[in-house]
């Protein structure tokens, strides 16, 4: 009979992910005796709600943490297992076919006392998320054979006896307990192996603010390591020398920079130093250059280009944790997990919306801003009856100077009226304040000039419904290709490329003004809904504050009749405003958040 496995899942903050997981982990079933441990951590994004609804359509055992970190959240896992291997997957991961199979059976061997898989590359993530995972993927070519110093919790199998023999993990630890682990393992003369077919996707923190964050942790859990391992000053098989004297580069040279300056106020020979420090983060650059080319050439991926700035931040972030780990030991302060770990933000949509279907069905409030569309108003109405008549409608007058206030009482709305024109952001933040007041759940916006099918607002809501995502926008790039003016195509990618960036997901769509947004959404927007030309500083908005956002591709309709509003003064303005928005949102507070109904 083949031996049992158990999973072991810590999760906090993860219903982003969790789902995906556990799906993968289900799908390694071959006939062995075999448990799925989650490990709820005490997570404030609906997880633990999430958790429960799913024990109850599979088999689950849910095991409830103290808070006390991931280390701790794993140990409880573990002690809760019945077989005698632990697979531990980590919340973000998404293991491949045969996954389990292939590391179990680097376990026949009774020397081996853990296994490691193969973190590849999501090539459908972000520039930022590709980068990181190719960065590994580089580590992991130079790794000569099977063997290795160091197993990555989260995407590997263990022997139960070894890990109750050692200890267990060490619960001091953030970031870095894995390290230990295995070094503790070695010790106690156990081999490890690193299985290359044994793959999964890991969905890396995306976004250049929670990379530097991630490193910063990575950084001052290495140096908790390197207090208790002298030896591994020097790194091991994942981690090697190189690149642990990087940060100690990157730490000389900006003592020099800030050695320059003081040089410079007192009038001493500032140029010499400051040239020597900059010359040497050049060096550092090109190394990690050179290293990019090496990467994009191996697994022809452009994102490895990336390197020299990801990796150069990178040095910045452990130099900036070696600053502060330094500080916490000089006044003797005891390191806890949380100086290392910090959970992830809430980035999923909260489980009230998710997983518990309200008892009643949803109220949903169709959103029309309009200014001067009297041409096209009474066709858009009527489609949007005749294709959703489960919608009620209110258009929002924004100042229209021709007969659209007329026509309003015709066509037996809900309407509000501006007596001058505010703009678009301003219409859409008067409507939600109308649907929050009224205890509308879900909100459609759709123009008043028939650029947008009724007939398609079922796709965009099933997002919102399934619990995927706060706000869901429809692309008319997402799809197939379609043309447009060279000019303003070219503009929209390069915004794209932008938002795309700032935002950590790939955006194709920054104008598109056709969307569907979910309670909390409704809630947020209707206080904090950008004003003036929206759409592109609304995705800036949106994830700065957590709120998940989904694309749905869609079909581009022309206008039904008449011109746009946008003339060039008012295009060049909004311009300007956008280019602001992207300087500014992305270094704003967070708003409060509603956690749910």
């Amino acid at each position: 009979m083949m031996e049992g496995v158990s999973f072991v899942v810590p999760v906090h903050n993860g219903a982003r992910c969790i789902r995906e997981t556990l799906d993968a982990i289900r799908a390694q079933d071959d006939g062995r005796p075999m448990e799925i441990i989650v490990v709820d951590d005490h997570s404030d994004d609906g997880s633990s709600e999430m958790l429960k609804a799913l024990a109850e359509q599979r088999a689950l055992k849910i095991v409830v943490a103290e808070e006390r970190g991931a280390a701790a959240a794993t140990n409880a896992g573990i002690r809760a297992a019945r077989f005698p291997i632990i697979c531990q997957v980590d919340q973000d991961v998404v293991v491949g076919p045969g996954w389990m199979r292939l590391l179990v059976s680097e376990l026949e061997d009774p020397t081996v006392g853990a296994a490691q898989g193969y973190f590849a590359s999501d090539r459908d993530a972000t520039l930022c998320a590709r980068a990181m995972g190719l960065d590994l993927e580089q580590r992991y070519a130079a790794i000569d054979g099977r063997e290795t110093s160091h197993v990555c919790t989260g995407n590997a199998a263990y022997r139960a006896e070894g890990l109750r023999r050692i200890g267990l993990l060490d619960e001091a630890f953030g970031y870095g307990y894995d390290n230990d682990i295995s070094y503790r393992l070695r010790a106690a003369g156990y081999r490890l192996t690193f299985c290359r077919s044994a793959r999964s996707v890991h969905r890396w923190r995306e976004g250049l603010a929670g990379y530097l964050v991630q490193q910063y942790g990575f950084g001052y859990g290495r140096l908790d390591i390197v207090a208790k391992h002298p030896r591994r000053v020097t790194g091991d098989s994942v981690s090697p020398a190189g690149m642990m004297a990087h940060p100690l580069l990157m730490m000389a040279a900006v003592g020099g920079l800030a050695g320059a300056l003081v040089m410079a106020i007192v009038g001493g020979p500032w140029r010499l130093v400051a040239s020597g420090a900059l010359a040497l983060i050049a060096v550092l650059a090109v190394e990690r250059l050179a290293a990019g080319i090496a990467a994009c050439r191996r697994f022809r991926d452009p994102a490895a280009l990336l390197f020299p700035i990801l990796h150069l931040g990178r040095d910045l972030a452990w130099v900036a944790a070696i600053a502060m780990w330094s500080a916490r030991r000089l006044f003797g302060r005891p390191s806890k997990p949380s100086h290392s770990m910090r959970a992830r933000t809430r980035t999923g949509i909260i489980v009230g919306h998710e997983i518990a279907r309200p008892a009643r069905p949803q109220r949903i409030l169709g959103l029309i801003p309009a200014h001067n569309e009297a041409a096209n108003l009474a066709a858009v109405v009527a489609e949007l009856r005749e294709r959703r008549p489960d919608l009620d409608i209110l258009v929002v007058d924004d100042g229209s100077t021709d007969a659209t206030p007329e026509l309003m009482d015709r066509l037996d709305v809900r309407w509000l009226r501006f007596p001058e024109r505010l703009g678009i952001g301003s219409a859409m933040r008067a409507g939600l304040r109308y649907a929050t007041r009224l205890r509308y759940d879900v909100v459609v916006r759709m123009d008043g000039d028939g650029q947008h099918r009724a007939n398609e607002i079922g796709a965009l809501l099933v997002p919102i419904q399934e619990g995927r995502a706060d706000v869901v926008l429809g692309s008319r790039y997402a799809g197939s290709n379609v043309e447009r003016a060279r000019i303003i195509r070219i503009a929209e990618r390069v915004l794209a490329a932008c938002l795309s960036a700032l935002t950590g997901r790939r955006v194709t769509d920054p104008t598109s003004g056709f969307c569907v947004m979910g309670p909390r959404a409704v809630r947020v927007l209707a206080e904090h809904h950008p004003t003036g030309y929206p759409e592109p500083e609304l995705r800036l908005f949106l994830s700065r504050n957590a709120l998940s956002v989904v694309e749905v591709p869609v079909r581009e309709r022309s206008r039904l009749s008449g011109k746009t509003s946008l003339t060039p003064r008012r295009v060049t303005a909004a311009g300007a405003r956008v280019a602001l928005a992207l300087i500014i949102v992305p270094l704003r507070g967070r708003v409060g958040v509603p956690a749910g109904d």
